[in-house]
């Protein structure tokens, strides 16, 4: 048997120390702001000793415990912990498709995303469960495989009958691991102030105002199941009092929040679980110590924060005014509850990527973490508490079932989970509509060049009309002579190809093609004159000297392959299709697009994509050519069901049309390359190769690329507030 529970750091007094501790660190971080980043260390070293002896503890804890079950105590803890188990899942997605209602519909758009053609990383279920070397599995903190050993070593034990030989010098090692525990708990106050000084000073709460709905619906949901739900389904199935089942969780819940970590918190739940259950039943009972094993049996499993996490997902789809198919909900259920064995960080792009929304938003997932994965250690820490104490008092045959108070906290449950939804979903759509209307950050979107460039005299000039250079090239003057001489460059411009060069709302032209334009003019040290282009007679054009170069996103074709020079592609956009919102599941795959009838997809004349889609695209699709990519979203041709398209050009567009949305069939097996085009001038075509490895060397290519195709934005960060610096004025 182990030791009695030692309850000294449970007094009144400790718990004061840990809230005066939470209290100075909150004051420090907000007095001092980023000045605290030195503290981290305390933060850090504290989180680690609380590491130090938790995994072995667990591992060692249950080879005694359950080594000790005879082969009939261990089925019946097996058909009891599974059924408590799926009592809890069922809670928890019951919470879930609840809580999904919070988020009300509309469309908006969404940037091009580098994940869109990704693979998204995959579980290795082996490494994950499978202890194929222990050691390494203590070594990489993978607690379901060390789980999965230290309950085949018990089992084992269960069948030797001289056990008690080598579980009793285990005792006295769960003894001294528990104890040292113990010692780490007791700088809980320190560790506290050291871990809020630096995450209230170093936060940067501008980042969640992208992401308040998911917040919103995520933290209101873990208050309600930590707080309300879980407690009365205890008290509702054993002898225990809601309040007592608060009381004695006050301190393990505070330790997970601040700490951000519910593993370091298992001895504290362990201690408090033994706290409450000396008061139901007599110390000397044969099980007494079931939580010493019943918490870390818990751990691994998923647990109803996990589930009630995935609530990112309808989150993200609302986020892009996207609609998740109702045939999609059981696979993703499905995948994520395997998935919540691990890491969220890599269930989530998985799940995203079933539900087809684009990856993009998996950043601010992670930008969420800081305050999220609290809540969610909320969650888990009361699940374990809900879990253990259930499976302890049924073990027992202490169960209760109360009808009439389940079924009214059942009902009760109910109707508070759903007027928080319906509340946060009226918050939402009156607050945050106009928030996250997207069309604004394409159609007025700004230039990085003259905030990199200030010291630049460039000052474009649009034409109207596309006519031959007024100033011929003159006998044994090559074109960039002739640019130098007049100091003007002439830029052939297609104002249809978003996000490559377009009118902006104030008629300005801009885009990365645009700007990548002013780099060239500026380094050239000349002006430009932006020259509209036909494209359907680009080649003419460009014979007939109407412009220097072209510069709007030209696919490269065979016919500009035998007419024009070679200049090396600048870029390799994916060819995708896009469809109205409501057609996005008849173009998830190619035998999808087979199985849908009379479907017309548009194309556009003289592209890459009128050459290559007739040969991609299923025989059963009719193709229709238009004469630009703004005729299909302007609804010219309502019998066109969808556009072949790149989804760098389609997801800008949806943007501006955000009932469409880019679907990608082909899994981004094409690749489109883009190119400058200009007529045969050879020192000009070394030039401008040189002139674009210059650019990707030094970084502007890149800078371009993330603001006008990724639709990021290179903001300076500024300072956290603080009170030493924006109240006092102390320090600059």
């Amino acid at each position: 048997m182990t030791e009695k529970t030692d309850t000294k750091f449970r007094k009144p007094g400790f718990t004061a120390a840990i809230v005066v501790g939470l209290l100075m660190g909150l004051f420090c971080g907000l007095f001092f702001g980023e000045y605290t980043r030195w503290i981290k260390w305390m933060g850090d070293a504290f989180v680690g000793l609380l590491q130090m002896a938790i995994l072995p503890y667990v591992a060692v804890s249950l080879i005694v415990n359950v080594g000790r079950l005879t082969s009939t105590s261990g089925a019946r803890l097996l058909r009891v912990s599974v059924l408590v188990l799926a009592i809890l899942w069922a809670v928890g997605l019951a919470t879930l498709l609840i809580m999904m209602q919070a988020f009300p519909a509309w469309d908006t758009g969404s940037f091009f995303s580098s994940l869109f053609t990704e693979e998204p990383p995959a579980h290795n279920w082996l490494d994950l469960f499978i202890p194929s070397n222990p050691f390494r599995s203590l070594a990489d903190n993978s607690i379901p495989a060390v789980v999965v050993f230290s309950i085949g070593i018990g089992i084992a034990l269960t069948m030797i009958p001289n056990k008690e030989v080598f579980l009793d010098p285990l005792d006295v090692l769960v003894a001294a691991l528990s104890k040292l525990n113990k010692l780490v708990v007791k700088l809980t106050p320190i560790g506290m102030f050291a871990i809020v000084a630096y995450a209230t000073g170093t936060t940067d709460v501008v980042q969640f105002a992208l992401i308040q709905g998911y917040l919103l619906t995520y933290c209101v949901t873990a208050i309600v199941l930590t707080f309300i739900v879980l407690p009365a389904m205890v008290s509702a199935l054993t002898p225990l009092k809601f309040w007592d089942v608060l009381r004695v969780s006050y301190d393990p819940l505070i330790a997970a929040f601040v700490i951000g970590n519910s593993f370091v918190v298992l001895p504290m739940v362990i201690e408090s679980i033994k706290q409450l259950e000396e008061k139901q039943m007599e110390l000397d009972d044969p099980d007494d110590h079931a939580p010493e094993y019943l918490v870390p049996l818990a751990y691994p499993f998923p647990d109803v924060g996990r589930i009630v996490g995935l609530i990112f997902i309808p989150f993200a789809a609302w986020f892009y005014g996207n609609t998740i198919d109702l045939d999609r909900y059981p696979a993703l259920m499905g995948v994520g509850l395997l998935g919540s064995f691990g890491k969220p960080v890599i269930t989530i792009p998985l799940l995203l990527n079933l539900a087809e929304i684009p990856g993009d938003i998996f950043n601010l997932f992670l930008a969420s973490g800081v305050i999220a994965a609290r809540f969610g250690d909320l969650m888990k820490t009361m699940h374990l508490f809900a879990f253990t104490l259930l499976v302890s008092f049924a073990l027992r045959g202490m169960m209760r079932l109360n009808w009439p108070k389940l079924i009214v906290q059942f009902a009760g449950s109910t109707i508070l989970l759903l007027a928080a939804a319906f509340l946060i979903r009226g918050y939402l759509d009156a607050n945050f509509k106009d928030y996250y209307s997207k069309e604004k950050l394409v159609t007025e979107r700004e230039m990085e060049f003259p905030s990199t460039r200030p010291l630049s005299n460039i000052n474009p000039s649009v034409l109207t009309e596309s006519n031959p250079n007024p100033d011929p090239i003159q006998e044994g003057e090559s074109r960039i002579d002739r640019i130098k001489r007049r100091g003007v460059i002439r830029i052939g411009f297609d104002s249809d190809k978003m996000p490559f060069s377009y009118f902006s709302a104030s008629n300005q032209l801009i885009g990365f093609d645009i700007e990548m334009a002013y780099y060239l003019a500026d380094d050239l040290k000349v002006n430009i004159e932006f020259v509209p282009m036909d494209r359907n007679d680009l080649e003419s054009e460009l014979r007939n000297d109407h412009f220097d170069l072209a510069m709007s996103a030209i696919e490269g074709t065979v016919g500009h392959a035998v007419e024009l020079p070679s200049i090396v592609s600048y870029m390799d956009v994916t060819l995708a299709v896009v469809v109205p919102d409501y057609m996005k599941h008849n173009f998830r795959t190619p035998e999808t697009i087979l199985g849908t009838p009379d479907l017309k997809l548009a194309i556009v004349k003289n592209s890459f994509f009128a050459d290559r889609a007739p040969k991609v695209i299923p025989d059963n699709v009719e193709l229709v050519e238009i004469e630009s990519a703004s005729e299909y979203f302007e609804g010219i041709h309502t019998q066109v069901n969808g556009l072949v398209i790149s989804a760098e050009s389609g997801s800008a567009w949806t943007l501006r049309r955000p009932r469409f949305t880019v679907a990608n069939p082909l899994k981004s097996r094409i690749k489109v390359p883009l190119y400058y085009l200009t007529s045969a001038d050879t020192q000009f075509q070394v030039f401008l190769n040189n002139w674009l490895l210059l650019k990707r060397a030094e970084g502007t290519y890149q800078q371009l690329y993330d603001h006008w195709i990724l639709g990021e934005d290179n903001q300076e960060k500024s300072p956290r507030w603080c009170v030493i610096r924006d109240v006092l004025g102390w320090v600059d």
